[in-house]
């Protein structure tokens, strides 16, 4: 240490309303006087506090007082610390420095949530959602050090807290709207289904994962039989409605795994990766029976029926988008030749 400068041990008393007093020892330079420190360390707007190398709370600022809902006067002289931040006992970062500062233990209390400071060597700094602080809960960001006497022993910890609850809201809300235009972006807008771009990217991501890890998958294209005509019969409004429902229809008999999409006009795909032709011919029959069933209402109050015709191919091996495509469209053109409202596989 400098020679100019010499360690001061001295007594800040705190004076509150109530006329109540702590002492704190603090380390200063030249003849600071200390209590003009204390205020400085008071009037910081972060939240902080300071514990000594027993735990025991020192000093409890301004800013923490009013983040926390706790009082200076209840806090200083206990280890009650945790208290604005957890439902029961559990170390502090703070803590966590004054036992050793081991970031094995920092990282079992605040996994991936944490890492070593950037600016200050043996501090750490941590991010976390902390339910039992404030109405709602609140985000903190916080960094903790240790405090050394001019010998480098460790006398105690500094913990300093940010409340980053808005930006953090700001982000979910940045995140949610990009899963939602990435969504849309994605989407069929009339059968909630994915659209022809999405389908040609799953599909060469599943024949990727076929080939790499040979894995089965079954492709199946529909065509609403006779929707031209429905269209020109009974006008686009029903049409709309044919497809709207179908497109539920689609969704509600697919497992998490599977995907369908809205190939365009009155066509329709289904990719049931993990999935053989007996186990695709299941499904796609379970569609089909589900649609001749539905009934229509017309506005005249008259009843419509609608079929579809399907073309079903399971993945074989060398199979390229193109060879897969060029099955499956055949077999719909079988399906369509034989009489439609049926199924046929190549």
């Amino acid at each position: 240490m400098d020679a100019n400068v010499r360690s001061i041990a001295c007594s800040a008393e705190l004076v509150t309303d109530e006329e109540s007093s702590i002492k704190t020892s603090l380390f200063v330079e030249g003849g600071v006087d200390p209590s003009l420190l204390v205020q400085v360390f008071d009037r910081i707007a972060s939240p902080t506090f300071v514990l000594d190398k027993d735990h025991v709370v020192l000093h409890w600022n301004s800013a923490l007082e009013k983040l926390s809902g706790l009082s200076r006067e209840e806090m200083i002289g206990t280890c009650n610390h945790w208290k604005p931040f957890y439902s029961s006992p559990r170390p502090c970062l703070a803590d966590l420095i004054l036992d050793g500062g081991s970031y094995e233990d920092v990282k079992h209390y605040y996994p991936n949530k944490s890492k070593r400071s950037e600016l200050i060597d043996d501090a750490y700094e941590a991010e976390d959602f902390f339910p039992e602080c404030g109405t709602d809960g609140e985000w903190l960001y916080f960094t903790a050090a240790g405090i050394m006497d001019p010998e480098g022993n460790l006398i105690g910890a500094i913990e300093n807290l940010e409340n980053v609850t808005a930006r953090k809201i700001a982000e979910f809300e940045l995140l949610e709207r990009e899963r939602v235009y990435k969504e849309l972006s994605v989407t069929d807008s009339l059968t909630g289904l994915h659209n022809t771009r999405h389908f040609y990217a799953r599909l060469e991501a599943t024949l990727e994962e076929a080939r790499r890890y040979h894995h089965e998958f079954t492709l199946c294209f529909f065509d609403l039989d006779n929707f031209k005509a429905l269209n020109d019969t009974h006008g686009h409004l029903m049409g709309d409605k044919v497809l709207e429902t179908f497109g539920a229809l689609v969704k509600s008999s697919l497992r998490a795994l599977d995907s369908g999409y809205r190939y365009g006009g009155e066509e329709f795909a289904i990719l049931l990766p993990s999935t053989d032709i007996e186990g695709a011919i299941k499904v796609a029959d379970r569609i089909r029976e589900n649609l001749y069933n539905y009934q229509f209402i017309l506005p005249n109050e008259g009843k419509l029926n609608v079929s579809v015709s399907t073309g079903l191919t399971a993945y074989l091996i060398g199979d390229s988008v193109q060879s897969i495509m060029s099955r499956v469209d055949s077999g719909l053109y079988k399906a369509k030749s034989k009489g439609k409202n049926c199924i046929i596989t190549v």
